[in-house]
């Protein structure tokens, strides 16, 4: 055999083994390498994500300790479920101290997806007759009320009927309470 022959064949020989080894060790390799590249930088994507979670989940629980004296203020400002009377009774107090006669209409309410969350919305009607100051002094007293009423509308009316006084003024307030659930109340 020619040793240009010898040469050819070396050679060809070197780069068969040169491509069988780059194509099936080296090239797996670096697949492999890749994958394990991207499979660390979601890991360190998620525990980024985990941290913030946790730091914010610390910070809702630092805030939640600030309020938590403000819990029972809150909670005064609902009705406690079944306990309604003692609302009704409270607005019948504002009205005679004021001397209006009044009439609530307090509808509980018909949705039963509300049932699952801590509190509920109650419409309430309050319709109060009587003398302007004792109105205006009524609302005052209405506003300071423990409980919380949001009123969506208010009318005033002067009574046509009663032309011998013209100072009795008849007053609609409409809007909403919001009632505890029981099960809120016994935490």
């Amino acid at each position: 055999m020619s040793v240009k022959r010898k040469i050819i064949i070396s050679v060809a020989a070197v780069l068969s083994v040169t491509f069988i080894v780059v194509y099936f060790i080296i090239l797996p390799t670096i697949r492999d390498i890749k994958k394990i590249s991207d499979a660390v930088y979601q890991e360190r994507v998620d525990l980024e994500k985990k941290y913030l979670r946790g730091q914010l989940l610390k910070k809702t629980i630092q805030d939640f300790e600030k309020i938590k004296p403000q819990q029972e203020k809150l909670a005064a400002a609902f009705i406690k479920e079944g306990e309604e009377l003692e609302f009704i009774t409270a607005l019948e107090r504002v009205a005679a101290a004021n001397g209006l006669s009044q009439i609530i209409k307090l509808q509980p309410t018909q949705d039963k997806t509300l049932e699952k969350k801590f509190y509920s919305p109650l419409p309430l009607t309050l319709n109060a007759t009587g003398s302007f100051l004792n109105t205006l002094k009524y609302l005052s007293d209405l506003q300071n009320l423990k409980y919380y009423f949001n009123v969506s509308a208010i009318t005033f009316s002067n009574q046509s009927a009663n032309r011998n006084n013209p100072e009795i003024i008849n007053t609609n307030l409409a809007g909403e309470i919001y009632s505890l659930s029981k099960t809120t109340t016994k935490n």
